[in-house]
């Protein structure tokens, strides 16, 4: 059985907000703002493009493609039928949504609502190109992802500052800058790893690793489950599961030394949470959380406490003007490493074993540079 919208008149811009601004695409009947209305606006429009294609789109393509679930699928799908968008279910043919003409799939599409940029969006987009690009690994990536977007720019009326300025010209001086990290050395083989990485994870696709450990300096191979990449420190690096002994590990993309994609499909860990993990301010080398409390000089109390600190972490004026600091964290290697540059500005209250750690790292720098009789 194959059931057949009947064509009506394309919808008109008006159709497309007084959609949006409706329960049907918002959760719990709440109005997100304007840009929670663009976002349903992309993917209404993103889902009519994909039943557009000659094949069609099924629901599980539909919500991987769109990364929402099954629920908000079918909204979406209750929403092009409210824009009398012309889509019908072929249950013939595995249940996929197809268009009624899909030789002639673009004298239906109706543009996203013009947008255009102000002088904060530019600087910040500037910003933003300039910052990814420092990293080796990804400089050919942003490259190419900049040059696409500048024809969205074109189309609004802005072109995106050039990378580099043509004979006679001065590029434009930068007002929104970051200032410099020593990034670790990337080769073609590592944005070749990124990009397989990258669809592994998305996929959901185990691959087969071939590793080289920091300490020892031998290769191991193994298969890996990919769960997402990150930066740190100018470095690349993913969180991956080990499925022979299920422990979550972090992968430094540049100790890599090969590296296949397999045809297995895993699922990802309960309760994995990436973000969280990177939340914590020391470092992305994580072991058993502990409780910290610090003191800090009065002349340095002010650049701790100004910092954008998580909520978690608590700050106490004490009468001698120092400032107390308490928190918890997992970070240990570079929490060590950040309480040593301060100096003789903070001092290590609680644990005592991190207090003796640093009194030893403290007696071993004094050690090394004595002089010599």
């Amino acid at each position: 059985m194959v059931n057949i919208l009947e064509p009506k008149a394309r919808p008109c811009e008006e159709d497309w907000f007084y959609l949006l601004s409706s329960t049907t695409l918002i959760e719990n009947n709440l109005l997100l703002g304007v840009g929670a209305m663009y976002h349903s606006l992309i993917q209404v429009l993103t889902a009519a493009k994909l039943i557009g294609r000659i094949s069609g789109a099924t629901i599980s393509e539909l919500e991987e493609k769109l990364g929402i679930s099954r629920r908000s699928v079918y909204r979406i799908l209750d929403a092009l039928e409210e824009l009398r968008y012309p889509y019908f279910k072929d249950e013939e043919h595995g249940n996929r949504y197809r268009l009624q003409d899909p030789g002639r799939p673009t004298s239906w599409w109706l543009p996203l609502p013009s947008v255009s940029f102000d002088l904060e969006d530019r600087v910040l987009l500037d910003f933003l190109f300039e910052s990814a690009a420092r990293d080796p690994a990804l400089s050919q990536t942003v490259r190419k992802l900049r040059e696409k977007l500048s024809l969205v720019g074109a189309a609004a009326g802005y072109a995106f500052a050039p990378k580099k300025s043509g004979a006679g010209e001065t590029k434009p001086a930068a007002v929104l800058l970051k200032s410099s990290v020593a990034s670790k050395a990337s080769s073609p083989t590592v944005e070749q790893y990124f990009k397989i990485l990258i669809e592994a994870a998305t996929q959901r696709h185990t691959c087969e690793v071939s590793y080289e450990s920091r300490e020892s300096g031998d290769v191991k191979t193994y298969p890996i489950n990919p769960l997402a990449l990150f930066e740190s420190e100018g470095g690349l690096y993913c969180y991956v599961v080990v499925p022979r002994h299920g422990s979550i590990i972090i992968l430094a993309l540049e100790r890599i030394r090969e590296l296949k994609t397999l045809d297995l499909v895993f699922t990802p860990p309960t309760g994995f949470d990436a973000e969280k993990r990177l939340a914590d301010p020391f470092g992305i080398v994580q072991e058993e959380s502990f409780s910290v409390l610090l003191y800090f000089s009065e002349e340095q109390a002010p650049y701790v406490r100004d910092r954008a600190w998580p909520d978690s972490y608590c700050f106490e004026e004490l009468t001698n003007g120092k400032l107390s600091m308490s928190f918890e964290t997992a970070g240990f290697f570079g929490l060590k490493r950040w309480i040593l540059s301060w100096g003789v500005d903070v001092e290590v209250v609680k644990p005592e074993w991190l207090r003796k750690s640093v009194i030893e790292e403290i007696q071993g720098v004094s050690e090394l540079y004595q002089t010599k009789e």
